[in-house]
């Protein structure tokens, strides 16, 4: 508790976390998305199905595109106008009369959230600029760790506001996201004038960020970032299915309240992930990675348990399957942006980031697309056991990890 008192010290700090709770997503509407789009924007599954799917293909083609105008404007203005455009989809999701606007703010928050990808970059800056560039993981953790609390405040409060009138939880949303603009212009109205400058070192730097950008490692990384934020992401979508299966005939206002209840569980444990996996790293290192992998995979294994046990309380399994699931998301993001971050210049960084973006992008299509495959003949248990054997993939993935890193310390 004194190390984070003595951090809030720092204005940039402070704003970061600040920030980082803001952007990290439309905050209230990611708790109420599918039951505000049918029963307010009166749309069906299948177009909400489309409009994910859409947004995912967008999302791809534009990250190079977003990419050059990130290397030209920077990653201040980057940031600022990601945030912008974050606001702008809050407010067509929000006030969408049909289905093409709702389309339209979900491409914007693809738009906002490949800006917004920068953030990382600035911290990581800050930090080396006051010789504490080994923290990132810490201050990351500390990031994520704010930002779940948040989730978990506007999850909390979610279901109470949709019961009084279903559009407060999005007007909610509408003015954290201006607050989100506002912390983005003070965040970085410091940095506008020093992007330019390379870190201390910056030509070696620059030379091991491509020679390493040659290497299999990148690619081992990346890959194991697709799956594991599609798992994490997406794939709670899926799991969620087994909750939703339970409620059916039950009315929406009692359904979001459940959603609230089940979201704030899951925000307290990211939030306690954060604190957990960053003291892990700092003792293990890499081998945090298998540790993760793990985690990831018990947690869907959980998911698949239930139907071969009829007499196991599945819905008990689910929920702790669901739970661990979550756990893993936001320390194995900073993970990956740690190892991504070191030693590149200004460029690298930002094309590591932005990378990691599509990489996210692709995982989230693939697994979507192999489940509407997988449903249309068969059903959940499939798509589950599906995922199962994804996680067992990247948990290999994640010991070659573990192994490449060490041979780059020889």
């Amino acid at each position: 508790m004194k190390d984070f008192i003595e951090k809030c010290k720092d204005r940039f700090y402070s704003e970061y976390l600040l920030y980082t709770a803001l952007e990290s997503e439309l905050l209230f509407f990611v708790v109420c998305d599918a039951i505000f789009l049918t029963q307010v924007k009166k749309l069906t599954l299948e177009q909400i199905s489309e409009i994910t799917f859409l947004s995912l293909i967008f999302s791809l083609l534009v990250q190079y595109p977003l990419l050059k105008f990130v290397h030209r404007a920077g990653n201040s203005i980057s940031l600022r106008l990601g945030s912008i455009v974050f606001l702008l989809s809050a407010i067509c999701i929000t006030f969408a009369p049909n289905y093409v606007t709702v389309l339209a703010g979900g491409f914007l928050k693809c738009i906002g959230n490949t800006l917004g990808a920068v953030g990382p970059a600035i911290m990581k800056k800050h930090l080396a600029g006051h010789g504490s560039e080994n923290q990132f993981v810490s201050y990351q953790s500390d990031a994520n760790g704010f930002a779940a609390l948040v989730m978990m405040a506007s999850s909390f409060f979610c279901g109470p506001l949709f019961a009084v009138n279903a559009y407060y939880p999005m007007f909610a949303c509408i003015l954290l996201c201006i607050g989100g603009v506002m912390v983005s212009f003070r965040i970085t109205h410091n940095e506008l004038f020093q992007e330019t400058a390379l870190p201390v070192s910056a030509s070696r730097q620059s030379a091991d960020g491509r020679q390493r950008a040659g290497h299999s490692f990148g690619v081992l990384l990346f890959s194991s970032f697709a799956i594991v934020t599609a798992l994490s992401g997406v794939g709670l979508t899926y799991s969620r299915l087994n909750f939703q299966e339970l409620l059916s005939g039950s009315g929406s206002e009692y359904v979001v309240s459940l959603l609230s209840i089940v979201s704030t569980m899951i925000y307290l444990f990211r939030f306690l992930s954060d604190l957990a996996m960053r003291k892990v790293y700092y003792k293990l290192g890499d081998n945090t990675y298998a540790i993760a992998g793990a985690l990831l995979m018990a947690g869907l294994m959980l998911q698949v348990f239930p139907w071969f046990h009829s007499e196991v309380d599945a819905a008990g399994v689910l929920f702790m399957g669901y739970l661990m699931q979550a756990f893993v998301r936001d320390p194995y993001i900073t993970l990956v942006q740690n190892s991504s971050l070191e030693g590149g210049n200004y460029r690298n960084q930002q094309s590591s980031l932005v990378a990691q973006n599509a990489a996210k992008k692709v995982g989230a299509l693939l697994l979507a697309g192999a489940s509407i495959i997988i449903l249309h003949e068969g059903d959940i248990l499939w798509v589950m056991t599906m995922m199962a054997a994804a996680s067992g993939m990247n948990l290999l993935l994640s010991f070659m990890i573990m192994g490449k890193g060490r041979a780059k310390l020889q």
